[in-house]
Formats: structure tokens, C-alpha cells, sequence
């Protein structure tokens, strides 16, 4: 089965996926949409595109189109689910879901009214390291599980609808920290209580935070911990992720391809894929899932857990307090 699959917004992001698309998966015809359809054309031709539309109505109505990878601004989220599901098109959305609960869940409920998959394209979950580290911890390598860690620090200026609050949905922690909200509860269990402390503002005239401390701990006591900032200079060469356990630790750096793994007195370096970004085999996912008519891994109901991280800890950071999640 080839899947028709329309890239929805053509901005730098978009570029970075079709190419990781392109290399990378067979059985998919890209297409490309974009209010401005030279540019559409452009990526295109530069994708290996099978055609370009000026305007979204036409992509997600030509039948040639299967499902839609929406990778718009934040807060259009809802409105371009709505327009691909109400033509019979899966959806890929570009995370976070949404910037609100209310339009993360419409968007859940239009996608099952229309009976067509959601997913939630969390591109984090499927790196190599992440996803051995879940193998490893699944398998009682590390014992029980105590402390996960996630922590990035790189100079990024957002600019445009990235650094106005109300598009965004918030700062930092929705654009990219919501990756390592996903991977921590991947990897650790849903968190039920979330602590959040923000940094010292590093850029000037941001709308919102730039850098955020997060604490959060499982109903079993695990604890996470997630270091997020776009603010420090040089960069760091590196983010990185580590996993502790009773009986062992590891610690990897999302898109390389090694993990350490330490087991007792045992240091075994695990040589994996060189991925960089987990693209590839997120969109394989997306494409099986519909072959096989089931469910994606990442679901909407997934995208709106990771969602509700996100604000809770815009809610700590508020009042000072730890925030409950059910």
C-alpha cells in the first residue's frame, strides 16, 4: 500500500521531515501545501514531491492525498484536523497536539467521528536510545526504576508566532520541552504530580519562559527531572537522557547513535541505528497503523496526557506549588 501523504505548512520544520521522508521510507508520494504556492513547488522539487498546492482545501479534497501531516503554526492545530478529517483524510499533527485541552480533545473527537487515525507526531518516542532505554527498563535490566532525567540547554531565538504567547501556547516547554515530557512519561509512567520552577529569563523581549526546571513524580515514586532552556551560551554539544535504576543506569544523547548501559560492576556501550531525529520510523508507524487499520502508538489520547504536562507545570510555575494531575 503507498500512502499519499500531504505536508501541510511549509516552514523550516517541514523541510527537515520531508527529507528525513524522502531517504528514508519507501510506499510514501509526498505532496506539499502552502499558502504560497512557489514555495510549495519549491519543496517539491526538492523532495522528490509528486505535486504542490497552493491552498490546503485542495490538498486535503484531492484523492491522490491519503492523510495530511499538519505542521502549522500551534494554534491552527485545530482548524487544519478538522479540515483533513472532514475529508476523509488521517491525520498526522505536529506536536504539541494543540495549545489548549479544549481544542487537543475536539480534535481527538473529529478524528473518531470521521473514522480516520490521529497521531500525534512525537517524534522523540521513536529515537533509537529512547526506545532501547524502554527495552531495557520494560526487561528489568535496571531494576526498579527510581530517577529519570532529560536535560538541553541551546541558544534558539524564537521568532514570529514562536514568541507570541497566545500562538505558541506558552514558551520553552510546549515547543520542545513537551518532547522530554513524552519521553519522561514513556519511560517512567504517568507522572501525578509535576513541580516546575522557571529560569532567569536569558534573551530579551521574550512573551514567555526560555527556560524551566521540572520535577515530577509517579503514584510508585518515580521521580523525573527535565533541564530545558534556550538560553545558555556556548551550547551544550549535546542534550542528554538518563535512566536509574535499582540494579543499573544508562545514559544516552538523543540522535546518537550509542547507549551506556551499566549493570553492577558491567559497562556495556550498545552500538544503535545513527538516527538523528526518529522521523523515519515515526511516519513508518503512521503508515502501518493505517495499513493495518488499528490504532497508532502515539495516539491523540497520548498527545492530550503529554498536553496536559505541559500546562500543569505553566500552573506550578504560576502559583509556586506542585500541581496534581488525575
Amino acid at each position: 500500500m503507498r500512502l499519499g501523504l500531504c505536508v501541510l505548512g511549509c516552514g523550516s520544520f517541514a523541510g527537515v521531515f520531508a527529507r528525513a521522508v524522502s531517504r528514508s521510507v519507501d510506499e510514501i508520494d509526498l505532496f506539499f501545501a502552502s499558502r504560497d504556492l512557489a514555495r510549495a513547488r519549491e519543496y517539491a522539487g526538492r523532495f522528490n514531491g509528486v505535486d504542490a498546492f497552493g491552498d490546503y482545501d485542495s490538498a486535503a479534497s484531492d484523492p491522490r492525498v491519503d492523510a495530511i501531516y499538519v505542521c502549522t503554526p500551534h494554534h491552527l492545530h485545530r482548524e487544519h484536523v478538522a479540515l483533513a478529517a472532514g475529508n476523509g483524510k488521517h491525520v498526522l499533527v505536529e506536536k504539541p497536539i494543540a495549545g489548549t485541552m479544549a481544542d487537543a480533545q475536539a480534535m481527538v473527537e473529529q478524528a473518531s467521528s470521521a473514522g480516520v487515525n490521529l497521531m500525534v507526531a512525537e517524534n522523540y518516542r521513536f529515537l533509537p536510545p529512547v526506545q532501547v532505554a524502554k527495552n531495557l527498563a520494560d526487561q528489568g535490566r535496571l531494576g526498579q526504576i527510581r530517577l529519570v532525567q532529560f536535560q538541553e540547554q541551546y541558544p534558539f531565538r524564537p521568532l514570529g508566532w514562536r514568541n507570541q504567547r497566545e500562538l505558541n501556547g506558552g514558551g520553552v516547554l510546549i515547543d520542545g520541552g513537551i518532547h522530554k515530557f513524552s519521553a519522561l512519561a514513556y519511560l517512567s509512567g504517568r507522572p501525578s504530580q509535576v513541580f516546575a520552577q522557571k529560569v532567569l529569563p536569558g534573551q530579551p523581549r521574550l512573551d514567555a519562559e526560555d527556560g524551566v526546571v521540572v520535577v515530577t513524580r509517579t503514584d510508585d515514586g518515580i521521580v523525573g527531572l527535565i533541564n530545558h532552556s534556550w538560553s545558555v551560551a556556548p551550547p551544550t554539544p549535546h542534550s542528554w537522557f538518563a535512566v536509574s535504576g535499582t540494579a543499573g543506569y544508562l545514559y544516552s544523547e538523543p540522535g546518537q547513535p550509542w547507549l551506556r548501559l551499566l549493570v553492577g560492576d558491567n559497562e556495556t556501550i550498545l552500538d544503535l541505528e545513527a538516527d538523528s531525529n526518529g522521523l523515519a520510523p515515526m511516519v513508518r508507524e503512521f503508515h502501518r497503523s493505517i495499513a493495518e487499520n488499528r490504532e497508532p502508538t502515539m495516539t491523540g489520547r497520548e498527545g492530550i496526557a503529554d498536553l496536559a504536562l505541559v500546562l500543569k507545570a505553566h500552573e506550578s510555575m504560576d502559583t509556586g506549588l506542585p500541581a496534581m494531575l488525575p
